[in-house]
């Protein structure tokens, strides 16, 4: 068995929790009229970083893994099946059979040959790959942005057979492979490259990564300030986008998750080791409050600082959860049902 590795057990915690937080802000956040605050604004830019963090780990968990091609199957089953129980479970986010983040998952462990081997057969070459393959997306997000479908939440999420399923799945859904594939190569890479106790290498080429999205990120806030643009939204006409992800965001969030690895591993986080071991399962479970609760908002009329009081307290509360979960029953979650299904 692997030795766990501290600071990647924070970095998975970390990612659970936002996505936490992400789905907690869309179901009981303050009215779009409301005037933002500063924790708002910070939930939001946190938030934004919750899925390309969340598929970095996975990337780095992969490329620490040996499976068969009869294991990928299973557990990309497993991935599509736990999709489709979370859109059950929060009708008003998702559609029944709407692609997610569990799709990518499962669509990536498929085509894990495809974009994972290349990393690994040519380890010294790395850096050219990671880099050529997130040159192409960017170009891809640039001038075929056509094809990565309209900008507006329904239009991505209603999934009306399968030949639609597989075009979210792919290219226009929440989390299409296309372009989010670069974050696993992402994760993929700082696997390869890393150690045990600095796993996100910091050497010349990495921080170059780092400090060339910072300048590209702070020209496109200038740029947007100058001609009164939003700089940052989910969809419609803003500079970033996360639906479609556009060509910004990709390097914004890469830039964002980097830094978010570099400072994890240079300090010491306690006592997120239980909701790491369990984040497949916090991340399955934490729907069916929301999905039960989701009108809280709506009945109490809240406002933005008790909206914001929930959303924390909602995604907090997931830690001492973790831990007594680890503590009470061990070996009775998600993760060790899948790798029991794995193994069979």
């Amino acid at each position: 068995m692997n030795q766990r590795i501290e600071h990647i057990d924070s970095i998975r915690a970390i990612a659970v929790l936002l996505m936490v937080m992400v789905h907690a802000a869309a179901t009981w956040g303050p009215p779009s009229t409301t005037q933002p605050s500063l924790l708002v604004y910070i939930v939001s830019g946190m938030g934004g970083l919750a899925a390309p963090l969340f598929v970095t780990v996975f990337g780095w968990g992969c490329v620490r893994g040996t499976s068969t091609a009869k294991q990928r199957m299973i557990r990309a089953s497993f991935f599509f099946v736990a999709q489709t129980a979370i859109n059950l479970s929060s009708p008003h986010l998702f559609d029944p059979f709407s692609p997610g983040v569990l799709t990518l998952f499962g669509a990536l462990i498929l085509f894990q040959p495809l974009w994972l081997k290349p990393l690994q057969i040519n380890q010294e070459k790395s850096n050219r790959i990671f880099l050529l393959v997130f040159a192409a997306m960017l170009l891809f997000a640039t001038f075929c942005s056509t094809f990565m479908g309209p900008s507006d939440w329904s239009s991505r999420i209603t999934t009306n057979g399968v030949g639609q399923w597989f075009e979210h799945a792919l290219l226009t859904g929440t989390y299409p492979v296309v372009p989010w594939v670069v974050f696993a190569m992402l994760g993929a890479w700082i696997g390869i490259q890393g150690g045990h106790e600095k796993s996100y290498p910091q050497n010349p080429h990495s921080l170059a990564l780092v400090s060339g999205g910072l300048a590209c990120c702070a020209f496109t806030l200038v740029y947007a300030f100058h001609n009164e643009l939003d700089w940052a939204a989910p969809t419609g006409d803003a500079m970033l986008t996360f639906f479609p992800a556009n060509a910004p965001f990709l390097v914004a969030a890469i830039t964002g998750v980097a830094l978010i690895w570099l400072i994890v591993q240079n300090i010491t986080i306690r006592g997120l080791e239980h909701l790491s071991k369990r984040s497949l399962s916090v991340y399955l479970i934490h729907f069916i409050p929301i999905g039960l609760f989701h009108a809280l908002d709506e009945s109490y009329s809240f406002s933005v600082w008790h909206s914001m009081a929930v959303i924390v307290m909602y995604t907090v509360m997931w830690i001492p959860i973790a831990n007594a979960w680890g503590r009470l029953a061990p070996r009775r979650d998600i993760e060790h049902a899948l790798a029991w299904l794995v193994k069979r």
